[in-house]
């Protein structure tokens, strides 16, 4: 045809669209008579529909579209025009289904496809009415043309006939009663042949199977169920008829599957129905898509499209049984095909039966009839095949195992827990391997081979922390069913999973306790599962063990307990229980006790004691009862009378002991034979290196801090000890006995000039100096150093301190001979913290003695004027000065009052800026110190101006700034002495004063610091005399 010019402006683009949409309806309507031709069935009915759609295209060539728009608007022309073109569209697409395909297809689906092209043919008319043609100023004819295509669409009829809806009924009852008849089915394909005007031979049959077998392809692809069904029905027919054989692999492949009619199928929701019921008009659909249909507010039937006068549903009982008979038959035939597929050694045609089985296995009846056909042997194989859908031969297995205890058997004996096991390592499928194993451990016997089964119970611990909640839940339940076996829940433990150990250990015998006790001694525990071992019961129950007759029972609680107290949340446990202590004590104070018993009862007892962060004697019963006088007395007993490996847990535990209990540490000093003896552990001809170690950390425990130091045997015992002392600091090649010595030696008491003697006569300030020094060419090289050599280097600076007293002139002359004042100070900068504060401490003692020595006899010299040379001659007698040095090392403060060699001068040791930077310290007392140190240079008054400049000049006052504004109470309360005497004789830039007067400030609001604040801002005059602070 010729497409309308509707001589359209450029501008006017609305008109333009609305041209385009015109032509394609054009366009469409010319292929729609087109496609009516050479049509095989009911050719009279299309051949009328054709008529009128060819009508419908002279009309659309004839008339004015700009009319049409400027009657009915720009948009409602355009809807119209799109709802023509779609409703063309759809009846083209019914015809060349109608015409395409398979022919024997075409006769069944005849009926509904008619229908089908009516409805569309009346939705043509609608949309040519809404159109209006008649209100247009058209010419007469075109309306009476209008009017006539209108009419005869409504009333168009497509009807089959008579002889096709024969044919098509005998098929369809055919197929519902799945009839295997040859005569009766050649019968039908005859007919069928006369109806397609075509021969009933091979030939004929052969092109609709190829037709048939596509078509069904097409369907399942796009999921159309009842198509595909209704297909698969029509190759079976086809192939009774025995016109062609069917092929072997096609028959199996199928599965030989019955396919129900399409009277089962709900024309609305396209699904086979579980609850069909009857409308009014005597048609059937599925409950809910019927009732969806009248929702939406239709009232007529969607089958025969008559009106409804009722909406009443009423279930069609008939149906329903015939379509549940359907489905038995049909699940039995797909049974015995899965049954032939799983044999089969195709992987696609065993993917295809175990995807069937799965789901047919879901009802108990086919679990017999698939142990029956010895289905579990078989699925386990498949397991072993990489190649095949393992995740539904677990299904399949578990079904069985779900459905039949036989089974469960037969699954186990064929290998099946082994293959499951494997499947889980390799990233199969968790959650349905675990299913299958559950089920089978709910069968003790099946249990036990579950759990001896290699890794498995590993494997089932890992489960039991996976995010998939369901996997977690069922891996714990079998676990739970492995629980009974003491064996199982040992290995459930090693691999980390404590719950049902402690459970089992709670209610099991005392031998089994001991072997479980035994088998917690080798595990490997976890921070974060020894959290399930606090329990109070299983805590108490092991503890209980102590008391047993059973010296195997014994033992074996011993070592997990000494196990255990490695975790200090354990440790807390066992405090708590009220038995513990006393069933420990028990042990090692018991006589006739295996001494190897109360060896590991008292390492526990060290091991406790040493976990605990404080010594909680009045929260625990049993720490108070250890630390009791008797008890003490027996751990000191027992040093003196075991062998050596036991007394070294013994000392230990008295260690650590002495460490948190100062109870504990004066009943050890107030036993006079047991000190004593414990310095003959030093001394005796043969000790054990560990034996004189442990006594030695004893004895310095007891004597640290305490006002009367080391408590020394008496003579001439005391001189033994302490020649003993000295000879292990300067010779053992021990780090950490000398250390021990060293400490013991600091800790030795002061007021007793003997030991000052012994000391000055030993070689123990030299082994002091050579330990300083070779810390520090240690440090200088760059070698991080041990904690045992800073320890050693600690504890002989503490040692150093007695020889730093100013009442021990003697001692410090001795200490004047050693060129140590150069590596000393260099311990303010490379030292650890108590380093630090013990070497300013120590500078401080040689700085004051040294300062008072020069102060004091500059006002000898003033009260008694000597001549200037005398006067030089005595300060350089004092100080030792050399001729020649007096004038090359004179010292900025004092001058040549200070010689290097016998006297100590903070200023000519460059100790200053050393002492300042350790101001920045923030371990307790570090910071009180060095500022004791710099304050004795304050000492003699007639050198403060240049003292002050001293400290100043090496940042001090910028230290003591910082000092007071982040430093302890105790350091600023120093810092504010310090602070007030640089202020006497030196005067602050405005930058610091302004800096320091905003901290002053602050500190008014600290009760114990705002006086000295409050006198220092005076003196800045910042404040008032009068002030409210005074």
């Amino acid at each position: 045809m010729n497409t309308m010019d509707f001589n359209i402006g450029i501008e006017d683009v609305g008109v333009a669209v609305l041209q385009e949409l015109w032509n394609k309806v054009a366009i469409q309507a010319t292929g729609l008579v087109s496609e009516t031709k050479d049509l095989l069935f009911e050719k009279d009915s299309f051949l009328e529909f054709s008529r009128s759609i060819s009508e419908l295209n002279i009309l659309l060539d004839k008339l004015n579209a700009r009319k049409v728009e400027n009657a009915l608007g720009l948009e409602s022309t355009k809807a119209k025009l799109t709802t023509l073109n779609r409703q063309l569209k759809k009846a083209s697409k019914i015809i060349k289904d109608y015409k395409c395909g398979s022919r024997l297809r075409l006769l069944l689906k005849s009926h509904s496809m008619l229908l089908q092209m009516q409805d569309v043919a009346k939705d043509i008319a609608n949309t040519i009415s809404s159109f209006q043609l008649v209100n247009l100023d058209i010419a007469l004819h075109l309306n009476s043309m209008t009017n006539q295509i209108i009419n005869n669409l409504e009333s168009m009829e497509f009807r089959s006939a008579a002889a096709t809806e024969s044919i098509a009924s005998e098929m369809e009852n055919s197929m519902s009663q799945n009839a295997t008849n040859r005569e009766n089915a050649q019968k039908l394909l005859e007919k069928i042949a006369d109806a397609l005007g075509a021969r009933a031979n091979a030939s004929l049959v052969q092109n609709e199977l190829q037709l048939l077998k596509q078509e069904k392809e097409e369907m399942e692809a796009q999921k159309k169920q009842a198509e595909a069904l209704q297909l698969s029905q029509l190759i079976d027919f086809l192939y009774t008829t025995e016109v062609v054989t069917r092929p072997d692999d096609e028959g199996t492949s199928t599965y030989h599957q019955q396919y129900p009619i399409g009277s089962f199928i709900c024309e609305l929701c396209n699904k086979m129905m579980t609850d069909p019921v009857a409308i009014i008009c005597g048609h059937s659909f599925e409950r809910k898509a019927i009732q969806e249909h009248f929702r939406r507010g239709e009232k007529n039937c969607p089958t025969c499209r008559q009106e409804l006068s009722s909406l009443e549903l009423t279930p069609n009982l008939l149906l329903r049984n015939s379509i549940e008979e359907w489905n038995q038959r049909d699940q039995d035939l797909k049974f015995q095909a899965a049954v032939h597929g799983l044999k089969s050694i195709d992987h696609s045609r065993q993917d295809t039966a175990l995807e069937d089985m799965q789901f047919l296995l879901k009802m108990p009846r086919y679990v017999t009839k698939a142990a029956e056909e010895g289905l579990a042997t078989k699925l386990v194989v498949i397991l072993k095949d990489e190649g095949v859908n393992a995740v539904a031969a677990l299904k399949c297995l578990y079904y069985l195992a779900k459905h039949n205890d036989e089974q469960k058997e037969t699954i186990v004996k064929a290998g099946g827990i082994r293959r499951i096991v494997k499947h889980i390592y390799n990233g199969g499928s968790k959650h349905d391997a675990v299913a299958v194993l559950l089920e089978l451990s709910a069968k003790e016997t099946l249990g036990e081979k579950i759990g001896n089964a290699k890794d498995c119970i590993p494997l089932l611990v890992s489960l039991l922390h996976k995010d998939n909640t369901e996997v977690s839940q069922k891996s714990h339940k079998v676990l739970q069913n492995l629980s009974l076996n003491t064996h199982f829940v040992v290995k459930m433990a090693e691999a980390g999973h404590l719950q049902p150990f402690v459970a089992r250990f709670n209610e099991a015998p005392q031998e089994t306790r001991t072997l479980m006790a035994a088998a917690l001694t080798n595990m490997q525990l976890k921070e974060n599962s020894v959290e399930d071992l606090k329990e109070p019961q299983f805590i108490q129950n092991l503890v209980q063990m102590l008391s047993s007759s059973s010296p195997a029972c014994k033992s074996a609680c011993l070592k997990s307990i000494k196990k255990l107290v490695a975790y200090p949340r354990i440790v807390k446990r066992l405090l708590k229980d009220p038995a513990t202590i006393p069933h420990l004590l028990g042990l090692i104070s018991f006589n006739k006790s295996d001494p190897h018993l109360k060896q590991e009862a008292a390492e526990i007892l060290a091991n406790m004691i040493g976990a605990s962060q404080q010594f909680e004697q009045l929260k625990y019963q049993g720490l108070e009862e250890l630390q009791s006088k008797y008890n003490v007395c027996v751990l000191l007993q027992l040093v003196t009378s075991s062998e050596d490996q036991t007394r070294i847990q013994f000392l230990r535990l008295l260690v650590e002991l002495s460490y948190k209990s100062e109870i504990a540490r004066d009943i050890i000093r107030s036993e006079q034979e047991a000190t004593a003896h414990l310095f003959s552990s030093l001394y005796s001809d043969h000790p054990a290196p560990a034996v004189r170690r442990w006594a030695m950390k004893l004895i310095y425990c007891i004597s640290k801090g305490h006002p009367d130091g080391v408590p020394l045997p008496p003579s001439p015992a005391k001189e033994t000890a302490i020649n003993t002392l000295s000879m292990i600091f300067i010779n053992s090649p021990d780090i950490e006995e000398r250390s021990t010595a060293a400490g013991i030696i600091s800790q030795l008491p002061r007021d007793d000039s003997s030991i000052d003697e012994i000391l000055r006569k030993s070689e123990v300030l030299k082994a002091i100096h050579e330990v300083i020094c070779s810390m520090d060419e240690e440090n200088w090289g760059n070698r991080a150093q041990s904690n045992q050599g800073t320890s050693l280097l600690e504890n002989a600076l503490a040692a150093l301190l007695r020889y730093t007293e100013p009442n021990k002139p003697e001692l410090q002359k001795q200490l004047g001979r050693l060129e140590v004042y150069p590596s000393l100070v260099r311990v303010l900068t490379r030292g650890s913290s108590l380093a630090k504060k013990r070497t300013a401490i120590a500078l401080a003692q040689l700085s004051q003695s040294a300062s008072l020595s020069v102060s004091n006899e500059t006002i000898k010299q003033t009260k008694h004027p000597v001549p200037l040379f005398d006067l030089m001659k005595n300060v350089s007698i004092m100080l030792c000065f050399s001729a020649s040095s007096e004038n090359e090392n004179s010292c900025p403060v004092h001058g040549a009052a200070c010689s290097p060699r016998d006297t100590f001068c903070l200023v000519k040791a460059d100790a200053v800026r050393p002492l300042v930077r350790t101001l920045s310290e923030t371990e307790s007392g570090v910071a009180e110190a060095a500022l004791t140190a710099l304050e004795t240079l304050l000492i003699d008054h007639s050198t403060l101006t240049d003292a002050t400049a001293a400290i100043v000049d090496n940042q001090g006052v910028v230290a003591i700034l910082q000092l007071l504004d982040k430093g302890s109470s105790s350091a600023k309360t120093k810092a504010l002495d310090l602070f007030q005497k640089i202020l006497e004789h030196t005067t602050i830039a405005e930058t610091l004063k302004k800096r320091f007067e905003n901290i002053l400030v602050q500190l008014l609001q600290d009760d114990e610091l705002k006086k000295k604040a409050a006198l220092v801002l005076r003196q800045m005059g910042i404040i008032p005399d009068q002030s409210s602070y005074f």
